[in-house]
């Protein structure tokens, strides 16, 4: 699919180190350097990255797909799937997620690209909803989708499961129940009643 002089179109094994250096972009974004940790993808990660781009490329139900500029410069990508528009919706939709665009390629009409791509994937198996991830904190690709008509679907938080727990231990109040917080309960006191001096019991003869 070409527009404005950009091609959008299947990505290969060929694609690999761009897909890469795509998704190492997408996993600082996502994981921002810290006092604990230094920026770039440790080796371990990125095998595991290249194997996933791998076992992406060879399933027939995701479509990975890379836009490239007049000299084949690969300026973008995007991961296509076609799954319930959210847990509790069985409403099948299109789901664009993975989507990257590096910040000296923007305004380039990339995203609109990939958009476009996405649409005439879902018009092409008869599905009415595009679904597209992305990430609280990129500012100007969330206000990209408002533009283009995108709403909130939902909001999804992720946590460390260590540092939950231990969250839930410093709350006061006990632990707290499966089902969600519980209200405190009101001590209801009884009124007090005279019953007068108490009888004694009769013994058996």
């Amino acid at each position: 699919m070409a527009r404005n002089g950009l091609c959008v179109r299947p990505a290969t094994v060929e694609d690999l180190p761009a897909l890469l250096a795509f998704g190492e972009e997408l996993r600082e974004l996502i994981l921002p350097a810290d006092g604990g940790r230094t920026r770039g993808v440790p080796p371990a990660a990125r095998v595991l990255l290249e194997q996933r781009y791998r076992e992406a490329l060879a399933d027939p139900d995701r479509h990975l797909v890379i836009v490239q500029g007049q000299e084949d410069e690969p300026l973008g990508m995007a991961l296509l799937t076609v799954a319930p528009a959210n847990a509790l919706l069985d409403l099948p939709a299109v789901h664009m997620s993975h989507a990257v665009v590096p910040d000296r390629h923007k305004r380039r009409g990339v995203g609109k690209a990939l958009v476009g791509t996405a649409v005439a994937f879902a018009e092409q198996r008869g599905v009415e909803q595009l679904v597209v991830s992305v990430h609280p904190g990129s500012r100007d690709a969330n206000r990209f989708f408002a533009r283009l008509g995108f709403v909130p679907l939902a909001v999804r938080r992720v946590a460390p499961v260590p540092a939950i727990r231990r969250r839930l231990a410093q709350i006061e109040g006990g632990p707290i129940d499966a089902t969600g917080p519980q209200r405190p309960r009101r001590r209801v006191r009884l009124p007090q009643v005279n019953l007068g001096p108490a009888e004694t019991e009769s013994q058996p003869s």
